[in-house]
Protein backbone atom coordinates (compact mmCIF):
# COMPACT_ATOMS: atom_id res chain seq x y z
CA UNK A 1 0.00 0.00 0.00
CA UNK A 2 1.04 3.57 -0.55
CA UNK A 3 0.59 5.99 1.70
CA UNK A 4 1.30 10.25 1.74
CA UNK A 5 1.76 12.52 4.56
CA UNK A 6 0.84 16.00 4.55
CA UNK A 7 1.99 17.93 7.23
CA UNK A 8 1.07 21.37 7.44
CA UNK A 9 -1.32 36.86 7.99
CA UNK A 10 -16.68 63.26 9.96
CA UNK A 11 -15.07 64.35 6.30
CA UNK A 12 -14.02 61.92 3.50
CA UNK A 13 -10.84 63.01 1.45
CA UNK A 14 -10.97 66.33 0.17
CA UNK A 15 -12.54 66.26 -3.47
CA UNK A 16 -9.76 67.46 -6.27
CA UNK A 17 -10.62 70.78 -5.58
CA UNK A 18 -9.21 71.72 -2.95
CA UNK A 19 -6.60 68.40 -2.52
CA UNK A 20 -3.45 71.43 -1.70
CA UNK A 21 -2.93 73.50 0.89
CA UNK A 22 -1.66 76.85 0.35
CA UNK A 23 1.54 76.90 3.26
CA UNK A 24 2.84 80.67 3.03
CA UNK A 25 5.75 80.12 5.67
CA UNK A 26 8.10 77.17 5.04
CA UNK A 27 11.20 75.32 5.71
CA UNK A 28 13.55 75.22 2.56
CA UNK A 29 13.48 71.10 3.20
CA UNK A 30 11.83 68.67 0.41
CA UNK A 31 9.67 66.53 2.19
CA UNK A 32 11.46 63.05 1.48
CA UNK A 33 10.65 59.30 2.48
CA UNK A 34 12.47 56.41 4.61
CA UNK A 35 10.33 53.54 3.45
CA UNK A 36 10.93 49.93 3.97
CA UNK A 37 8.75 46.62 4.07
CA UNK A 38 8.23 44.13 6.87
CA UNK A 39 8.10 40.27 7.02
CA UNK A 40 6.12 38.97 9.62
CA UNK A 41 7.87 35.84 9.69
CA UNK A 42 11.04 37.20 11.07
CA UNK A 43 10.31 40.71 12.49
CA UNK A 44 12.82 42.00 9.71
CA UNK A 45 12.73 44.59 8.03
CA UNK A 46 13.91 44.76 4.18
CA UNK A 47 14.51 47.46 2.16
CA UNK A 48 11.54 48.83 0.12
CA UNK A 49 13.02 47.80 -3.79
CA UNK A 50 14.04 50.88 -6.03
CA UNK A 51 12.52 49.33 -8.82
CA UNK A 52 8.82 50.04 -7.35
CA UNK A 53 6.65 53.67 -6.30
CA UNK A 54 4.55 53.75 -3.92
CA UNK A 55 1.45 56.22 -3.22
CA UNK A 56 0.86 58.59 -0.54
CA UNK A 57 -1.42 61.15 1.21
CA UNK A 58 -0.70 63.81 3.11
CA UNK A 59 -2.92 65.75 5.91
CA UNK A 60 -2.49 69.16 7.48
CA UNK A 61 -2.85 69.92 10.87
CA UNK A 62 -2.15 72.90 13.19
CA UNK A 63 -2.51 70.75 16.60
CA UNK A 64 -2.16 67.42 16.01
CA UNK A 65 -3.72 64.16 14.43
CA UNK A 66 -5.46 63.03 17.30
CA UNK A 67 -7.60 66.41 18.38
CA UNK A 68 -7.54 68.41 14.52
CA UNK A 69 -10.43 66.04 13.18
CA UNK A 70 -9.53 64.94 9.93
CA UNK A 71 -7.27 67.47 8.62
CA UNK A 72 -6.70 69.08 5.38
CA UNK A 73 -5.72 67.45 2.75
CA UNK A 74 -1.91 68.60 1.60
CA UNK A 75 -0.77 65.88 -0.77
CA UNK A 76 -3.47 63.35 -2.38
CA UNK A 77 -1.97 60.35 -4.01
CA UNK A 78 0.61 61.46 -5.09
CA UNK A 79 3.49 58.78 -6.28
CA UNK A 80 6.56 58.23 -4.63
CA UNK A 81 9.88 57.35 -6.46
CA UNK A 82 13.38 56.62 -5.99
CA UNK A 83 15.79 59.26 -7.36
CA UNK A 84 13.54 62.04 -8.02
CA UNK A 85 15.05 65.58 -9.61
CA UNK A 86 15.52 66.83 -6.37
CA UNK A 87 16.67 63.80 -4.39
CA UNK A 88 19.09 61.83 -5.73
CA UNK A 89 19.36 59.02 -3.72
CA UNK A 90 16.25 58.90 -2.13
CA UNK A 91 12.91 58.63 -2.15
CA UNK A 92 10.16 61.51 -2.78
CA UNK A 93 7.32 62.38 -4.69
CA UNK A 94 7.13 63.05 -8.09
CA UNK A 95 5.93 66.55 -7.11
CA UNK A 96 8.02 68.57 -4.87
CA UNK A 97 6.88 69.18 -1.94
CA UNK A 98 8.49 71.15 1.43
CA UNK A 99 7.86 70.82 5.05
CA UNK A 100 5.68 73.58 6.69
CA UNK A 101 6.86 76.11 9.11
CA UNK A 102 4.57 75.79 11.80
CA UNK A 103 2.39 72.56 11.69
CA UNK A 104 2.59 69.33 11.63
CA UNK A 105 1.78 66.52 8.66
CA UNK A 106 0.57 63.06 8.63
CA UNK A 107 1.27 60.79 6.26
CA UNK A 108 -0.56 57.24 5.01
CA UNK A 109 1.32 55.32 2.54
CA UNK A 110 -0.13 51.93 0.01
CA UNK A 111 1.72 50.01 -2.38
CA UNK A 112 2.09 49.92 -5.15
CA UNK A 113 1.19 52.91 -6.61
CA UNK A 114 -1.76 53.47 -8.73
CA UNK A 115 -3.85 55.82 -10.69
CA UNK A 116 -6.75 55.89 -12.68
CA UNK A 117 -5.35 54.61 -15.67
CA UNK A 118 -3.27 51.76 -14.60
CA UNK A 119 -5.56 50.94 -11.51
CA UNK A 120 -7.25 47.70 -13.00
CA UNK A 121 -4.20 46.14 -14.16
CA UNK A 122 -2.99 45.86 -10.48
CA UNK A 123 -6.38 44.53 -8.92
CA UNK A 124 -7.94 47.84 -7.62
CA UNK A 125 -11.49 48.58 -8.77
CA UNK A 126 -10.94 52.04 -8.18
CA UNK A 127 -8.07 54.54 -7.05
CA UNK A 128 -7.09 53.99 -3.02
CA UNK A 129 -8.95 56.40 -0.93
CA UNK A 130 -7.91 57.49 2.49
CA UNK A 131 -10.20 58.68 5.25
CA UNK A 132 -9.29 59.46 9.03
CA UNK A 133 -12.45 56.88 10.34
CA UNK A 134 -11.95 53.95 7.82
CA UNK A 135 -8.34 54.09 6.63
CA UNK A 136 -7.35 52.88 3.31
CA UNK A 137 -10.29 51.55 1.15
CA UNK A 138 -9.59 48.64 -1.80
CA UNK A 139 -13.54 47.87 -2.53
CA UNK A 140 -13.30 45.04 -4.34
CA UNK A 141 -9.92 44.14 -4.96
CA UNK A 142 -8.64 41.12 -7.00
CA UNK A 143 -6.10 39.29 -7.13
CA UNK A 144 -4.03 39.46 -10.85
CA UNK A 145 -3.01 36.77 -12.96
CA UNK A 146 0.14 35.25 -12.53
CA UNK A 147 1.48 38.86 -11.59
CA UNK A 148 2.08 38.42 -7.82
CA UNK A 149 1.07 41.57 -7.26
CA UNK A 150 2.35 42.43 -3.41
CA UNK A 151 -0.60 44.76 -2.00
CA UNK A 152 1.43 46.92 1.24
CA UNK A 153 0.48 49.24 3.53
CA UNK A 154 2.28 51.70 5.93
CA UNK A 155 1.63 52.10 9.35
CA UNK A 156 0.37 55.62 9.70
CA UNK A 157 3.35 58.19 10.62
CA UNK A 158 1.18 61.24 12.27
CA UNK A 159 2.67 64.28 13.46
CA UNK A 160 5.96 64.76 11.30
CA UNK A 161 7.35 68.22 11.02
CA UNK A 162 10.89 67.36 9.34
CA UNK A 163 12.68 64.08 7.22
CA UNK A 164 14.05 61.55 9.68
CA UNK A 165 16.27 59.02 10.26
CA UNK A 166 14.63 56.07 11.61
CA UNK A 167 15.00 52.73 9.12
CA UNK A 168 17.95 53.29 6.98
CA UNK A 169 17.73 50.26 5.58
CA UNK A 170 19.49 50.65 2.42
CA UNK A 171 21.39 54.17 3.42
CA UNK A 172 21.46 56.59 5.75
CA UNK A 173 19.10 59.12 4.36
CA UNK A 174 16.70 60.84 5.66
CA UNK A 175 12.87 61.29 5.43
CA UNK A 176 9.17 60.38 6.52
CA UNK A 177 9.75 57.07 8.23
CA UNK A 178 7.09 54.39 6.38
CA UNK A 179 6.83 50.85 7.53
CA UNK A 180 4.82 48.72 4.70
CA UNK A 181 3.20 45.59 5.94
CA UNK A 182 1.92 42.83 3.25
CA UNK A 183 -2.16 42.65 3.19
CA UNK A 184 -2.27 39.91 1.54
CA UNK A 185 -0.44 36.05 1.96
CA UNK A 186 2.33 34.29 0.61
CA UNK A 187 1.34 30.37 0.45
CA UNK A 188 4.21 28.31 -0.54
CA UNK A 189 4.69 24.19 -1.01
CA UNK A 190 7.41 22.28 -0.51
CA UNK A 191 8.11 18.53 -1.27
CA UNK A 192 9.69 16.08 0.78
CA UNK A 193 10.25 12.03 0.42
CA UNK A 194 10.92 9.52 3.25
CA UNK A 195 13.64 6.77 3.88
CA UNK A 196 12.44 3.22 1.95
CA UNK A 197 13.24 0.56 4.28
CA UNK A 198 12.56 -2.42 2.02
CA UNK A 199 15.23 -4.89 1.23
CA UNK A 200 16.46 -5.53 -2.18
CA UNK A 201 15.09 -1.99 -2.66
CA UNK A 202 17.55 0.72 -3.74
CA UNK A 203 15.96 3.06 -3.68
CA UNK A 204 12.51 5.08 -4.73
CA UNK A 205 11.79 8.04 -7.02
CA UNK A 206 8.50 10.20 -6.48
CA UNK A 207 7.46 11.56 -9.66
CA UNK A 208 5.47 14.23 -8.91
CA UNK A 209 3.74 15.36 -11.99
CA UNK A 210 1.77 18.22 -10.28
CA UNK A 211 -0.03 20.12 -7.51
CA UNK A 212 -2.46 22.92 -7.54
CA UNK A 213 -4.58 24.81 -5.58
CA UNK A 214 -8.24 24.82 -6.14
CA UNK A 215 -11.25 26.57 -4.76
CA UNK A 216 -9.44 29.83 -3.98
CA UNK A 217 -11.06 32.96 -3.34
CA UNK A 218 -9.41 35.48 -5.42
CA UNK A 219 -11.52 39.09 -4.70
CA UNK A 220 -12.21 41.12 -2.09
CA UNK A 221 -13.05 44.49 -0.29
CA UNK A 222 -10.02 45.79 2.12
CA UNK A 223 -11.37 48.65 4.79
CA UNK A 224 -7.72 49.05 7.06
CA UNK A 225 -9.26 50.24 10.08
CA UNK A 226 -12.01 47.06 9.99
CA UNK A 227 -11.80 44.00 11.71
CA UNK A 228 -11.05 41.72 9.72
CA UNK A 229 -9.92 44.27 7.09
CA UNK A 230 -10.68 41.73 4.19
CA UNK A 231 -14.46 40.89 3.41
CA UNK A 232 -16.80 39.38 1.09
CA UNK A 233 -14.61 37.33 -0.65
CA UNK A 234 -15.31 36.00 -3.20
CA UNK A 235 -14.26 33.41 -6.34
CA UNK A 236 -13.06 29.58 -6.76
CA UNK A 237 -9.83 30.05 -8.88
CA UNK A 238 -7.45 27.13 -9.11
CA UNK A 239 -3.25 28.07 -9.05
CA UNK A 240 -0.71 25.45 -10.35
CA UNK A 241 2.18 25.81 -8.98
CA UNK A 242 3.96 22.87 -11.33
CA UNK A 243 2.37 23.54 -14.64
CA UNK A 244 3.74 21.93 -17.32
CA UNK A 245 6.88 19.88 -15.35
CA UNK A 246 7.51 17.49 -13.11
CA UNK A 247 9.32 17.31 -9.88
CA UNK A 248 11.47 14.13 -9.30
CA UNK A 249 12.11 13.23 -5.22
CA UNK A 250 15.36 11.19 -5.35
CA UNK A 251 16.92 12.34 -1.73
CA UNK A 252 14.93 11.28 1.38
CA UNK A 253 14.69 14.28 3.61
CA UNK A 254 15.93 17.26 1.45
CA UNK A 255 13.00 20.09 0.49
CA UNK A 256 12.38 20.18 -3.53
CA UNK A 257 10.31 22.96 -5.06
CA UNK A 258 8.32 23.16 -7.61
CA UNK A 259 8.44 25.60 -10.46
CA UNK A 260 6.27 28.11 -9.03
CA UNK A 261 7.75 27.96 -5.42
CA UNK A 262 5.34 30.80 -4.10
CA UNK A 263 2.22 32.86 -4.89
CA UNK A 264 0.72 35.95 -2.92
CA UNK A 265 -3.05 35.41 -2.67
CA UNK A 266 -5.89 37.22 -0.85
CA UNK A 267 -6.54 36.64 2.76
CA UNK A 268 -9.19 34.25 3.31
CA UNK A 269 -10.91 32.03 5.96
CA UNK A 270 -10.29 28.07 4.82
CA UNK A 271 -13.83 26.51 5.35
CA UNK A 272 -15.46 23.66 5.01
CA UNK A 273 -17.55 23.05 1.58
CA UNK A 274 -21.22 24.07 1.50
CA UNK A 275 -23.78 24.47 -1.03
CA UNK A 276 -22.55 25.74 -4.02
CA UNK A 277 -18.92 26.87 -2.55
CA UNK A 278 -16.52 24.29 -2.52
CA UNK A 279 -13.74 24.56 0.16
CA UNK A 280 -10.30 25.46 -0.35
CA UNK A 281 -8.24 22.48 -1.08
CA UNK A 282 -4.01 21.46 -1.98
CA UNK A 283 -4.02 18.66 -5.03
CA UNK A 284 -1.13 16.76 -5.90
CA UNK A 285 -0.78 14.38 -8.62
CA UNK A 286 2.02 11.75 -8.37
CA UNK A 287 4.09 8.17 -8.82
CA UNK A 288 6.60 6.00 -7.28
CA UNK A 289 9.28 4.40 -8.92
CA UNK A 290 11.09 1.44 -7.22
CA UNK A 291 14.41 0.75 -8.07
CA UNK A 292 15.58 -3.12 -7.64
CA UNK A 293 19.22 -4.55 -6.99
CA UNK A 294 18.72 -6.43 -9.69
CA UNK A 295 18.18 -3.31 -12.13
CA UNK A 296 14.62 -3.70 -12.51
CA UNK A 297 12.68 -0.57 -12.48
CA UNK A 298 9.23 -0.80 -11.60
CA UNK A 299 6.58 2.50 -11.93
CA UNK A 300 3.54 2.46 -9.99
CA UNK A 301 0.29 3.88 -10.77
CA UNK A 302 -0.66 7.58 -11.02
CA UNK A 303 -1.71 8.33 -7.51
CA UNK A 304 -4.48 11.31 -6.70
CA UNK A 305 -4.09 13.12 -3.18
CA UNK A 306 -6.61 15.67 -2.71
CA UNK A 307 -6.47 17.37 0.73
CA UNK A 308 -8.50 20.12 2.50
CA UNK A 309 -6.97 23.00 3.71
CA UNK A 310 -9.19 23.56 6.59
CA UNK A 311 -8.29 20.06 8.20
CA UNK A 312 -4.67 21.52 8.82
CA UNK A 313 -3.27 23.28 11.26
CA UNK A 314 -3.80 26.89 9.94
CA UNK A 315 -7.50 27.82 9.86
CA UNK A 316 -7.18 30.89 8.42
CA UNK A 317 -4.96 33.01 5.83
CA UNK A 318 -4.27 36.47 6.96
CA UNK A 319 -2.71 39.43 6.15
CA UNK A 320 1.30 39.65 6.32
CA UNK A 321 1.09 35.73 7.00
CA UNK A 322 3.81 33.30 5.36
CA UNK A 323 2.16 30.21 4.81
CA UNK A 324 4.44 26.79 3.87
CA UNK A 325 2.68 23.80 3.29
CA UNK A 326 5.31 20.60 3.62
CA UNK A 327 4.16 17.69 1.25
CA UNK A 328 5.62 14.90 2.54
CA UNK A 329 5.31 11.29 0.73
CA UNK A 330 6.19 8.44 1.52
CA UNK A 331 7.30 5.54 -0.63
CA UNK A 332 6.03 2.87 1.18
CA UNK A 333 3.60 2.68 4.09
CA UNK A 334 4.51 2.74 7.43
CA UNK A 335 3.45 -0.71 8.31
CA UNK A 336 6.30 -3.49 8.45
CA UNK A 337 4.90 -6.81 6.64
CA UNK A 338 3.87 -9.30 8.91
CA UNK A 339 1.93 -12.92 8.94
CA UNK A 340 -1.32 -14.07 9.78
CA UNK A 341 -0.92 -17.42 10.05
CA UNK A 342 -3.57 -20.61 9.98
CA UNK A 343 -3.92 -24.35 8.99
CA UNK A 344 -6.75 -25.10 6.85
CA UNK A 345 -8.84 -28.51 7.97
CA UNK A 346 -8.47 -31.34 6.08
CA UNK A 347 -10.59 -32.13 3.59
CA UNK A 348 -12.05 -35.53 4.40
CA UNK A 349 -12.87 -37.72 1.31
CA UNK A 350 -14.22 -41.48 1.49
CA UNK A 351 -13.03 -43.60 -0.96
CA UNK A 352 -15.49 -46.35 -0.33
CA UNK A 353 -15.95 -49.32 1.93
CA UNK A 354 -12.86 -51.52 1.47
CA UNK A 355 -13.66 -55.58 3.04
CA UNK A 356 -11.02 -57.80 3.32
Amino acid sequence: MKKYLILALPVLVASAACTKVEVQDTVEQAVTFNVVNYLHQTRAYNAYSTEDTFGTFAFFTQTDWETDGDGTVFIENEEVLYGPSYAEGEWGTATRYFWPKTAKLTFASYSPYVDAASAASKGFSAVPTYTKRDGFAFPRYKIVPETDVDLMVADLTTDQTANLSEYAVSSNTQGVPTLFRHQLTQVAVVFRSTENANPNVTGSEIVVKDVWLSNIRNEGSYTQNSDPVWSDQSGEVVYDFNPGGQLVLTEPGRDYYPSVRSRILLPQPLVRGYGFTQGQQLNVVFSIRSVFEDGRTVDGDEITSTVDLYSLDIPDWLPNMSVVYTITIDAVSQDPITFDPAIAEWSLTSAGNLTI
